[in-house]
Parts: C-alpha cells; sequence; structure tokens
C-alpha cells in the first residue's frame, strides 16, 4: 500500500476520503485473510495427505514383513522336510546296504556251502545204495 495523504478541512481530515481509504484497506484486509485462509487450508490438506501416505507406506511396509516372515517359515519347514527325508534315506540305505552285506558275508556262504555238501554226501549214500 502507498502512503495516503488526507486534505485537511476546518474541522479535520475529510471524512468521506478517510472512509473510502479505510473501506479499501478493509477490502484489502479481507482479500489478505481469504489468500491466507487458502494457503493455511492448502497447508492443513497437504500435512494430512504426507500423514496418510507416510502411514500407509507404514502399514504396507508392515504386511510385507509379515508376508516375509510367513514365506520364511514356510521355506524352513520345507528345509526341515527335507533334512528328515535325507535322514531316513541315510539310515534306510544304510539298512539296506548292512543286510545285503551281511547276506553276502563268507560265513553264511560257508554255510551254504556246507549244507550242499551235506545234500551231495546223502545223495551219494543214496546212490550207493540204490546200486
Amino acid at each position: 500500500m502507498k502512503m495516503q495523504r488526507f486534505n485537511t478541512m476546518r474541522n479535520g481530515y475529510n471524512i468521506e476520503e478517510v472512509n473510502s481509504y479505510i473501506a479499501t484497506l478493509e477490502s484489502a484486509l479481507a482479500e489478505y485473510r481469504e489468500k491466507d485462509s487458502a494457503i493455511t487450508n492448502t497447508m492443513i490438506n497437504a500435512q494430512i495427505a504426507a500423514d496418510n501416505i507416510v502411514k500407509n507406506a507404514h502399514l504396507e511396509a508392515q504386511g510385507i514383513r509379515q508376508e516375509t516372515v510367513a514365506h520364511l517359515e514356510s521355506v524352513s519347514e520345507s528345509l526341515d522336510k527335507q533334512r528328515m527325508m535325507i535322514s531316513r534315506f541315510e539310515r534306510d540305505y544304510k539298512e539296506l546296504t548292512d543286510r545285503y552285506l551281511h547276506n553276502v558275508d563268507g560265513t553264511h556262504f560257508k554255510e551254504t556251502f556246507d549244507k550242499v555238501d551235506e545234500l551231495d554226501a546223502c545223495l551219494r549214500t543214496l546212490k550207493e545204495g540204490v546200486e
């Protein structure tokens, strides 16, 4: 605003000029208040929007963390199952090879050959008795 000068009259300043200037000032002041109110509302809305963005980001991050933890637990359970399967296979394989090796043991073959020799001797005895 520029500096306003008023004409003087016999009893002071010209009342019409002063009233006109006061009306101009009041109008400018009302305009500034409207702009201030608009700016304030814009700032409040921007802060609310920013707060909502941050809140939603935190919620989304929390959801991602929960999904990740659940997935990691699932993978861990799967690994535990795989460990158990490998242990079971190792145990079964060991039992199978031990059984096979026991069956192939030389003493077992010796027993089998002894029985065959006994049968052969019995057959010879029978054959001699028949002849």
